[in-house]
Formats: C-alpha cells, sequence, structure tokens
C-alpha cells in the first residue's frame, strides 16, 4: 500500500510541477472555475430549498420571479465563465506540451551518438512525440475538470456541513473510503497504461519501418508478410489496449458505486434528522441535491485521477530520456579559434567503439597540411570512416588525440569544430522539401548565384536546367523524385555550397557514374586553393586526384605517399589497386 501511495503522490506532484511556471494562468483558471461552479450548481440546488420552504408557503410571486432571473443570470455567467476556462486550459496544455517536447528534442541533440546506435527511431518519436501528447490530452480535456470536481467537494461539503454536520461527515467518510479504493485499482490501471505504452512504441517503430521499406518489400515480393508482421504487432497492442481498458473500467465501476452509496446514506439521516425537527424538507431536499452533485464530481475527481495516473507511465518514459548522461562533447563548451586553418592531425590515437572490446585504431597517427587534398584508403573495417567520426567528435578516443590547427579538438567547442566541416556521405541524408532547402542547410545565408554554381560543379547543371521551378522543385521525402547519383551529387553540392574550410568526402562517389566522378574530381580539384580536402573510397579511381595518399591498415597508418609511389612500393595500396584494375578488366571481357 506505501509503495502505490508513493507512485500515486509522485504522479500528481509531476503533473504538478509543469504547472508553475504557468502558475498565474492555473490561479486564473481555478478562480473562474470556482465561480462558475456557484453559479452552475451551488444557486440552483438552494434555489430549490429556498422555493419548498419560503416561495411556496409564502405564495410569493415577486421572489418566485426574483429566483427565476436569478437562475437566469447565473445560467448566462456560467456559460461565459466555461468560456473562459476553456481557454485558460488549453492555453495552459499547448503551453506545457510545447515545452516538454522541445525540451525532450533539445535532449537528444546533446546525447552522446552511441545512444542512437542502441535506440530505435520509432521509440524515440514515441518519447519525443506520442508521450507529451498523454500529459497534453490530459491538461486540455480534464485538467479542468478535474481542477473543477476538488473545488466542487470543497464548497458542497461546506455548505453540507452548514446545513448540517453529519451530513457532511457521512459524506467525506464515504468519499475517502472511495478514494483509497480507487487507488488499489488504480495502481493496476498505471501498470497496464505502462505495458501499453511500450507495445504502441513497438507498433510505431515496425509501421516505420514497413512505410519506409515498401520498395524493398514489393522488390523482395514479401508485401503479404510485411502486412502479417505489422498485423501481428498490432494484435499484441490492442491485447495491452484491451487489458488497461479492463483496469479502467474496474476503478470506474469502483467510482460508480459511490454515488448510490452516499445518497442512501444521506437520505437516511436526512429522514432521522427530520423527524427530529433538526432539518426542513427543503433543507433535505437541498441536501440530498448536493450529495448527488457532490458524489458526481467525487466520481469526476477520481476519474481524473486515474488519468493522472495514466499519464504517470509517459513521464515515466520522459524521465528516462532526460536522464540520459549527455555527451562530454556535446554540452561542454571550449576554445572558440578567430578562424581555421584548416590543418589536421591525429597524434597516436587509440580508439574502440563502445562496449566493443577491440581497438579500431592502435596508434594513427598521420598529418594533413592546409590547402592539402589527402585520400585515406585501406581494406574494408580498417576505420576510414571512423576518422571521420573522431574529426566530428562524434566519438572520443580513448588515447591519443585528434587537433585542428594544434589544438586537441577535446579543448575545441564542438558547435565551431563541426562548422569547419563540409561532409559527403555515402549514406545521403536529404529533407522533403526544395533543393534550395536542402542546399542552404549549412549555409542560410548563400544566395541563388552559389546555390546554382554549386549545383553545377556537383555534376548536377544538366538537370537543374531542365527543371522548370529551378531552385524550387521538391526533392520529396528523403530525395524520392531523384535518382541514387542525384542524391549523391546533390549532397555533394550542398557541401560546396557550406564552403567550410574543410572539405569530408566519405565514399562520396558510390553512386556515380565514371564520367559524373571525373566532373566531381574536377570541381573539388578547382577548391584545394581554399580547402583542405580529405577523400575516402573504396573505389580507388577516385582518390588518383589526391596528391597524397594514406593507407590504413590493422589500426595504424601503414602507408604514406603519392600514387606512384605507393605503386613502387608494392604494398597494401599496390594490391588493392591492382585488385581494382583486374575486375574492371574482368567484367569488360566478360572473364
Amino acid at each position: 500500500m506505501t509503495a502505490i501511495l508513493k507512485k500515486k503522490s509522485r504522479d500528481g506532484r509531476r503533473v504538478l510541477s509543469f504547472l508553475k511556471p504557468h502558475k498565474r494562468w492555473v490561479f486564473a483558471d481555478s478562480f473562474v472555475i470556482a465561480v462558475s461552479q456557484v453559479f452552475s450548481a451551488l444557486i440552483p440546488t438552494l434555489a430549490l430549498g429556498w422555493l419548498v420552504d419560503y416561495i411556496l408557503p409564502q405564495q410569493s410571486n415577486n421572489l418566485l420571479w426574483g429566483l427565476m432571473w436569478l437562475l437566469i443570470i447565473s445560467a448566462v455567467l456560467d456559460l461565459t465563465l466555461m468560456v473562459i476556462d476553456e481557454y485558460f486550459c488549453h492555453h495552459v496544455a499547448k503551453s506545457v506540451t510545447n515545452w516538454q517536447k522541445l525540451r525532450l528534442f533539445s535532449h537528444l541533440h546533446i546525447l552522446p551518438f552511441s545512444f542512437f546506435h542502441q535506440s530505435q527511431s520509432g521509440e524515440l518519436l514515441a518519447r519525443v512525440s506520442d508521450d507529451p501528447d498523454t500529459l497534453h490530452n490530459f491538461l486540455a480535456w480534464e485538467g479542468s475538470t478535474f481542477m473543477a470536481a476538488v473545488q466542487g467537494v470543497v464548497i458542497y461539503s461546506a455548505v453540507l456541513f452548514w446545513i448540517h454536520p453529519y451530513l457532511m461527515v457521512t459524506s467525506f467518510v464515504l468519499g475517502v473510503i472511495f478514494y483509497y479504493s480507487s487507488n488499489i485499482v488504480g495502481a493496476k490501471m498505471r501498470q497496464a497504461s505502462a505495458d501499453a505504452r511500450k507495445e504502441a512504441s513497438r507498433y510505431l517503430e515496425r509501421l516505420r519501418e514497413s512505410v519506409t521499406g515498401i520498395h524493398l518489400s514489393r522488390v523482395l515480393g514479401v508485401a503479404d508478410s510485411e502486412i502479417e508482421s505489422v498485423a501481428n504487432i498490432r494484435k499484441s497492442f490492442v491485447k495491452e489496449a484491451n487489458k488497461e481498458l479492463i483496469a479502467r473500467m474496474k476503478s470506474v465501476v469502483v467510482i460508480g458505486s459511490y454515488n448510490g452509496i452516499a445518497l442512501a446514506a444521506v437520505y437516511g439521516i436526512s429522514a432521522a434528522l427530520i423527524w427530529n425537527k433538526e432539518l426542513s424538507i427543503g433543507e433535505m431536499l437541498t441536501a440530498a441535491g448536493l450529495v448527488a452533485i457532490c458524489a458526481n464530481e467525487l466520481q469526476r475527481m477520481l476519474r481524473n485521477w486515474l488519468s493522472v495516473r495514466r499519464t504517470g507511465p509517459a513521464l515515466d518514459r520522459s524521465e528516462q530520456l532526460l536522464s540520459e548522461a549527455p555527451g562530454s562533447s556535446e554540452d561542454a563548451g571550449g576554445i572558440v579559434p578567430a578562424q581555421s586553418a584548416a590543418m589536421l592531425e591525429f597524434d597516436n590515437v587509440q580508439f574502440s567503439y563502445p562496449g566493443k572490446q577491440q581497438n579500431i585504431f592502435s596508434g594513427l597517427s598521420f598529418k594533413v597540411s592546409p590547402g592539402e587534398a589527402v585520400a585515406l584508403v585501406g581494406p574494408s573495417g580498417s576505420g576510414k570512416s571512423t576518422v571521420v567520426d573522431l574529426l566530428l567528435k562524434l566519438y572520443e578516443p580513448s588515447n591519443g588525440a585528434v587537433k585542428v590547427d594544434g589544438v586537441n579538438i577535446a579543448l575545441i567547442d564542438t558547435k565551431w569544430l563541426r562548422a569547419q566541416y563540409a561532409v559527403v556521405s555515402q549514406d545521403v541524408q536529404l529533407r522533403n522539401g526544395t533543393l534550395r532547402d536542402n542546399l542552404i542547410i549549412g549555409n542560410k545565408h548563400a544566395d541563388d548565384a552559389a546555390l546554382i554554381c554549386a549545383l553545377r560543379d556537383s555534376g548536377l547543371g544538366d538537370y537543374f536546367e531542365s527543371l522548370s521551378n529551378g531552385l524550387d522543385t521538391p526533392v520529396g521525402e528523403r530525395g524520392s523524385l531523384l535518382s541514387g547519383g542525384q542524391k549523391q551529387r546533390l549532397s555533394l553540392a550542398r557541401a560546396l555550397v557550406k564552403d567550410a574550410p574543410i572539405l569530408i568526402l566519405d565514399e562520396a562517389s558510390s553512386a556515380l557514374d565514371p564520367i559524373t566522378e571525373t566532373l566531381v574530381n574536377e570541381a573539388v580539384a578547382k577548391r584545394r586553393a581554399k580547402q583542405t580536402v580529405i577523400v575516402i573510397s573504396h573505389r580507388l579511381s577516385t582518390v588518383l586526384s589526391a596528391e597524397r595518399i594514406i593507407v590504413i591498415n590493422r589500426g595504424s597508418v601503414t602507408e604514406n605517399g603519392t600514387h606512384d609511389e605507393l605503386i613502387e612500393n608494392n604494398g597494401v595500396y599496390s594490391r588493392l589497386f591492382k585488385r581494382e584494375v583486374y575486375i574492371g578488366e574482368s567484367t569488360i571481357t566478360g572473364i
């Protein structure tokens, strides 16, 4: 019982903590609701007693007309206050929810990069969007009625005490009994709600995978199995949702039984008081009316309290996300140099991915001078792309240092550091917008001339000339209206528009044909005078334009030099290059 009450109390306190910054709005709404209670229920209920005890015995037309006008005015004022209450309530709900969503989304951006490798995108979307909506739904649609129910119980109980203390004590004792009873069944409903939210997240994740992978499922001819898979998860979600509904219905049964028991008790006590000349008939009718209203308010309050309990699992999940420790490089400040000379250095770097024993690098050292074009090559799995991760501070080396302009990047402000890079990766990320929207992501101030120049330099000149809407041409969700090669060239154009001191091409030519690849290499060569360029590629034809080639193998640099020098050394690079030439010749001759 103690554990149940602690959880229950914690749920309520957490909801109140969200309202604290908006306490002026909450107090104003509370006042509006209290006044509305007087006009909507208290005056009409008291009017019944006045009618029976004073107006009918005296047969007073004046008092009757006065009472009728009082009821009409009360109804109009109550309607006005209801509109004001509705506005106040939804304003607070939207403010709280928007703040919580932004808070969760902002926290995602400072979590270590390894966190996202261990999390599912559907789960994260549910936590950032769906879970705060649970709180919004309560505050917007039930928060006001909950506050009204609490105030109503207090006001009507005070009036019952004024009529006769016995009536108020009876109502209070029964209310306490049913309150604790509802909390016991409410604890089961809270757990059922938590299980339902887990299944909802799993369903959302699987649905996202299925929708974004429709092309793949059709190519593989597995559309029916995809539908069956989603349907099975949906059945599991519905099953948990039904368990939550059953638990909620049990709570409603407990709460609903209060009304009849309370009325029976009050009628019995009222009859005894009337027989003893301690209560008039009008007062009894007023008391019965107030008890009925009070019972309904208490039922509504307990139902709303169960809704507070249902927000608990959603708030738990939000707190779990917010409790994730930020990445040390994401939320810390650091040195902000005036400008970058674009000199890079790996100084005896050792690194292994979190949770893995094997080192990717065991003493990686090399330098890249400002304005130099360097290619990083090596066998698959040698860690070429990991170099980019370390340069961007997505991960931190376990030993050694990565330096920019001679300064350890661990000491440099992360935002400034990443602004010095323009990265083109094999995994192209495009937004659902226009060409312009995607090009200016890294440089909001670029003019149309710079955008068009970047499109031409990236090999999209002919494509751009064929567009009737020019830069305002939509690219579709994730670039669905573009071919694979066009997506990668657009990604390169975006990097060129950013015009950062350091340009990194990480498998940027994997989807390009040889002719376009040559055009891209020429465009990159034009920029060497003002940019340091790092090229990472499995296709060695891409690295031929580099001034220097660094070969990474087994965690360290094994070769360093020009293409001709490395071919003569007859080492790893020579073997890789000769193998690629052999495969190309075999493909052409059909061997």
